[in-house]
């Protein structure tokens, strides 16, 4: 390849521009309900090349979360190139938006992050890691205690678990060992895998007991509401998992009438379906 010419990034993916444009649909609808909240994304930043046509009006999750109601939106990127390219695209909510600059899984930057948000103010968190092995355990513990308000409700959590994408490709990796365990924060996940090679379970199986043992681990930080669900099958299977933990509100019924709900993208001909 031509090193002079410059790379076209190909199109996203319509699974992904299905995922937000649900998310945009149910950000609205949170915050109709919800508009004293505040917004945490620990995951932001990450690039997103839209279709290039006319009809494409799908934002990614900072648009999104930005055009509705929080009183304030937090982003933390993971370096200053990703940083200066969201404060660009986002300029104009430049007066309700933080972006910080940090990984996640750093306490400083934890802390910072909540330090914009008031104690008597409650947060929707969204989780939306590229992978797994950035997403660990203790960063879910540390949103759950610091992103208590102060009638003790924690940081609603909304999590886009990348199951199919990448956790159940590598789950017999004797090199991804350690990631997993950061992911779950203990190792009982072994046992799922142990069972998988002896066939003892499937793989539809498998996934579904990955999924519900981190439903336990929310259940032991004391979460009152706790679910799941698969999107629509837009790519077979779905390439990741939905997970609501609320402590105030229970969302199931609004994810899943959004997640699974016939729709189809804008630039899509004659409006095609996407569960066709």
């Amino acid at each position: 390849m031509n090193a002079g010419l410059k790379q076209i990034p190909r199109p996203p993916p319509k699974w992904l521009c299905h995922k937000l444009q649900c998310f945009a649909e149910f950000i609205k609808i949170y915050t109709d309900r919800n508009s004293k909240h505040y917004y945490l994304d620990i995951f932001a930043g990450s690039p997103f090349y839209p279709c290039k046509t006319n009809n494409c009006t799908i934002d990614v999750t900072e648009i999104s979360a930005l055009k509705n109601n929080f009183l304030k939106c937090i982003f933390i990127v993971n370096n200053s190139e990703e940083a200066e390219s969201l404060a660009s695209s986002t300029e104009s909510y430049k007066k309700r938006r933080q972006i910080i600059t940090g990984n996640c899984i750093n306490n400083n930057v934890m802390r910072q992050a909540f330090d914009f948000i008031p104690r008597s103010k409650s947060i929707l968190t969204l989780i939306d890691p590229v992978g797994y092995t950035r997403l660990r355990w203790t960063t879910v513990k540390k949103l759950a205690a610091y992103g208590t308000d102060w009638k003790g409700h924690k940081t609603d959590l909304l999590i886009f678990f990348p199951l199919e994408m990448a956790l159940l490709r590598n789950l017999t990796r004797a090199d991804c060992e350690a990631s997993i365990d950061r992911l779950y924060g203990n190792s009982n996940w072994r046992n799922i895998r142990q069972d998988r090679l002896d066939e003892k379970i499937d793989h539809f199986e498998a996934g579904k007991a990955l999924i519900n043992l981190y439903k336990k681990g929310l259940k032991e930080l004391d979460y009152k509401y706790i679910d799941d669900l698969p999107p629509a099958l837009f790519s077979n299977p779905p390439v990741y998992h939905i997970i609501w933990a609320g402590d105030s509100a229970n969302r199931k019924t609004e994810l899943d009438n959004i997640w699974n709900s016939p729709s189809f993208l804008p630039c899509e001909l004659f409006g095609k379906n996407l569960q066709e």
